[in-house]
């Protein structure tokens, strides 16, 4: 009678000694006996009964190192072929287990192998299927290194020499291993259904299923030899194409090329190797030239559960695919559409991918056109840039010596200018500073759609070269409008651009005192915009000194009053004397010196304004509208009596018309009386001035609080009468804001005014149709908040409302994932899963709802039931 493993552990302590001694008795049997097999002399059926139970027992104690060395001695005693040939073919299985076992580890790999080699050689029947495909493994793995070498680098033709004879040789033998493993495993199951239930067919079943993770290991590498081989012949009617195609859909569970039934989540990608037998797949129907399915395998492994890290480089490897079939006009394309559409920083998947496609294009296979590959070249490097791999993107630039006469574009050109920067950092020559910032000139005049990080740091290394060159002025004007975009990019790098304007500026000072009160501006702004930043911390002290390198601020302002209205400079000391008395106000605690530094400030912008005549310049009554809006600030704070601001209002108005839009005092002239109008509660005058800003500074400091007014008002509108006129133009007013402030998910994560805006932008994209627009912007706040199922919920139903049925499967998806199973929440993102799968993939959708109506025959709670219930009709009728 047989008992259970279980059964014969628990019994008596005597029982178990016994097994004890029984155990290491067998295990030092097995040891020894092969140096006395040949003495053995008892009967065949005898020494087969023997092996036979020695090795149950083994088995049950799952000890297949001892069941290896039993097997060993009993191949070498006296028996008949047929029993040998049967026992080796056991071994085998065994060998081949262990080997799968130990597989992560190199050195007892070797041991194994070795040991199974000895024992083929001596053996020539041992070499059984399970065995060849962990040999096989080897040999593979030294196949694929050389040829993903080869097509990395198509010059390496000494891979492809090494790839193509290995891969000739072990893709028919790892094929054959699979079909036969597949054919030993079905008898194996047979076997054991004809076995009485107990230990025997226990143990059986898992040599069985033990053998199941060797034959799928041969089809997965028999799959990928077979693709590899018909990629290295260079031939799609190669037929090992289709008996790889045929492993992989085999692997994966999928019948036949309906892809479009296929549900992502039916097929395990969570195993990883799953996850690359499917991409596998969409390389062989690349490589066929069936691009459409291989596009909508990529598609599932981007819908599917497998690990993030495999779906980032879904692009990629789609990519390698139609290089791999030679379809460069389809890859550059392709690549030109993704790397366009990249933003922010790069992923692991967006890097790799630029790096491919640099490296064929400017490496083309022979036979390529070498125009097209140029230009693959040229996409991978301007990728590499907009994800900030800079140093990548410029050595690729050097290596390959790209030329950028001409006009290449903003990319190129600021990637040269910065590459011809860092070689005069090296040589310190004048004339090589300046034929970088000649380029640099030409990039900023060709500024990015979208990418104000890539401006901004143009502009920084422009600033640099203006710097070197001693071109102080220049230099500080590029570093501060690098600040900007910088801001949003490399926080750190928009402090050091702030300083760097001010240090140009102080060189300027040094020798012409007129630039101290722009560098105090300067310094002014940073203090602001960086308070914690340590150039903030001394940066009152900088202030400090600047005003001591002019004589104090008391005693320059004292001097500047001196100047006689007879002096050639005497309209310039007033505008200055106008700038210090504001600092001095700032810098002062005393009201009554605050009140008497306003008075002499509203003073000397009298003396300015009263001079102007005919041919007074542009400056002059620029200069003079600034001084009024002084003057207006300082009566609203209540440093100067009211009728300051009116009457300074109205003059500022005159002044302001007589100067062109583009003069900055102008639009800082709106933005005061906008302002002042706010605090007098004008609605009309705050509307004009913020419109007058919108149409004529909308990339001015002011057009954000312009904008927001507007907001503010469209949404009063709207609220006392919505009309679709109102509602449009609320959508463009929330457009321009949230465009403004930022909707990418890491901005929309950190301000909250930014949230409110594209939140306010997608309501009414949504009430005015423009359904895509709010999708777009909703799903950048599902991706800012991935646990917010509100924000999951409203680009779910914006995205189907849409069209963007597939972006919309993924938000419900995630959200039943997340969502209590069987709540109203829950049925809703069924329902709408159900919607979408009807669209995308009707016969995935019939078993989800198969499987839906199983646990839920009545269909959820209204109005979800109803919903389904026409997805159901849907379905039906489409047959």
């Amino acid at each position: 009678m047989l008992v259970s493993t279980e059964s014969v552990i628990n019994r008596s302590s005597a029982n178990r000694r016994s097994i004890q001694a029984f155990v290491a008795a067998l295990v030092a049997l097995s040891t020894s006996l092969v140096a006395a097999q040949s003495y053995d002399n008892r009967p065949r059926e005898a020494l087969s009964e023997e092996f036979k139970q020695v090795d149950e027992y083994l088995s049950r104690l799952d000890l297949t190192e001892q069941r290896i060395l039993l097997s060993e001695a009993y191949v070498e005693k006296p028996i008949d072929q047929p029993t040998r040939r049967q026992a080796l073919r056991g071994l085998a299985d065994l060998y081949a287990a262990r080997l799968m076992e130990v597989s992560g580890d190199d050195e007892k790999f070797a041991a194994y192998r070795h040991r199974v080699q000895k024992l083929v050689q001596k053996y020539p029947a041992a070499n059984a299927p399970s065995l060849q495909v962990m040999l096989l493994q080897a040999d593979y793995q030294r196949a694929e290194t050389a040829a993903s070498e080869w097509i990395a680098d198509p010059a390496k033709t000494t891979a492809r020499q090494t790839a193509a004879s290995v891969l000739k040789v072990i893709a028919p033998q790892l094929t054959a291993a699979a079909k036969q493993l597949r054919d030993d495993i079905t008898k194996g199951f047979e076997e054991v259904d004809r076995m009485p239930s107990g230990p025997n067919a226990d143990a059986r079943e898992r040599e069985v299923r033990a053998l199941e993770g060797v034959a799928g290991r041969a089809s997965y590498f028999a799959a990928w030899a077979n693709y590899y081989l018909a990629v290295i012949e260079g031939n799609p009617q190669s037929p090992a194409i289709p008996e790889g195609m045929k492993l992989f859909q085999g692997l994966l569970g999928i019948d036949g090329k309906n892809y479009a039934a296929v549900d992502p989540l039916q097929l395990g990608l969570t195993v990883e190797w799953r996850a690359r037998a499917l991409i596998g797949l969409g390389l062989s129907e690349a490589f066929v030239g069936d691009l459409d399915k291989s596009r909508r395998i990529f598609e599932i492994l981007r819908q599917s559960d497998a690990s993030p890290q495999i779906i980032d480089q879904s692009d990629y490897w789609f990519i390698r695919g139609l290089l791999n079939a030679k379809k460069y006009d389809d890859a550059l394309n392709e690549a030109q559409r993704l790397v366009g559409n990249f933003q922010g920083d790069g992923s692991e998947g967006k890097i790799s991918l630029c790096a491919l496609i640099a490296q064929i294009g400017f490496h083309p296979p022979e036979g390529a056109p070498a125009a097209k590959m140029q230009q693959l070249g040229l996409v991978g490097i301007v990728g590499l840039a907009k994800l900030g791999r800079t140093g990548a993107a410029i050595q690729l630039l050097d290596e390959n010596k790209i030329d950028v006469t001409g006009d290449p574009g903003f990319y190129l050109l600021w990637l040269e200018g910065q590459r011809q920067f860092a070689a005069a950092e090296e040589t310190k020559d004048e004339r090589a500073y300046k034929e970088a910032k000649a380029l640099l000139v030409k990039a900023v005049a060709k500024p990015p759609s979208g990418d104000p990080g890539a401006l901004a740091e143009c502009q920084y290394v422009l600033g640099w070269c203006c710097y070197r060159l001693k071109e102080f002025a220049e230099a500080s004007n590029a570093f501060r409008q690098a600040i900007a975009g910088l801001k949003l990019s490399n926080p750190k790098k928009a402090v050091e651009s702030a300083w760097l304007a001010f240090v140009s500026l102080q060189s300027l000072a040094k020798t012409d005192p007129r630039y101290a009160a722009a560098a105090i501006d300067v310094l002014e702004d940073l203090k602001r915009d960086f308070p914690e930043s340590s150039y903030a911390k001394k940066a009152d002290l900088l202030i400090a000194r600047l005003q001591q390198s002019r004589g104090s601020l008391r005693d320059s302002i004292d001097q500047l009053s001196k100047i006689p209205a007879s002096d050639p400079n005497y309209l310039a000391a007033q505008y200055d004397l106008c700038v210090m008395l504001r600092q001095q106000i700032d810098q002062t605690a005393d009201e009554t010196q605050k009140q008497g530094y306003a008075k002499q400030l509203a003073s000397a912008s009298q003396v300015l304004n009263a001079k102007l005549n005919d041919k007074s310049s542009q400056t002059d009554r620029s200069r003079a509208l600034r001084t009024l809006l002084m003057t207006i600030e300082l009566s609203t704070s209540g440093l100067l009596p009211v009728d300051a601001a009116d009457n300074g209002i109205r003059r500022a108005a005159t002044l302001a018309a007589e100067l062109p839009s583009s003069d900055g005092a102008v639009a800082e002239y709106h933005h005061r009386a906008l302002l002042l109008a706010q605090q007098r509660k004008q609605p009309e005058e705050i509307l004009t001035h913020a419109d007058w800003i919108l149409a004529n500074a909308p990339d001015s400091a002011f057009a954000t609080s312009a904008l927001v007014v507007r907001a503010l008002d469209i949404d009063r509108r709207i609220e006392e009468n919505s009309t679709p006129e109102l509602r449009t133009e609320a959508f463009d007013i929330y457009r321009q804001l949230s465009q403004r402030l930022g909707f990418a998910p890491q901005t929309l994560k950190e301000k909250k005014n930014a949230r409110i805006a594209a939140s306010k932008f997608a309501e009414y994209a949504e009430l005015i149709g423009r359904r895509k627009d709010a999708a777009t912007v909703i799903s950048g706040l599902a991706e800012a908040f991935p646990d917010d199922k509100t924000y999951l919920q409203q680009a779910g139903r914006a995205s189907f409302e849409a069209g963007m049925v597939e972006i919309a499967l993924e938000h419900w998806r995630k959200l039943l994932l997340g969502l209590d199973r069987g709540s109203s929440e829950w049925f809703e993102a069924k329902s709408y899963q159900l919607a979408c799968l009807a669209k995308t993939d009707p016969a995935g959708a019939r078993k989800v709802l198969e499987q839906f109506k199983l646990l839920y025959p009545t269909g959820g709670p209204a109005p979800w039931r109803d919903k389904i219930k026409a997805v159901e009709q849907e379905l039906a009728s489409s047959r």
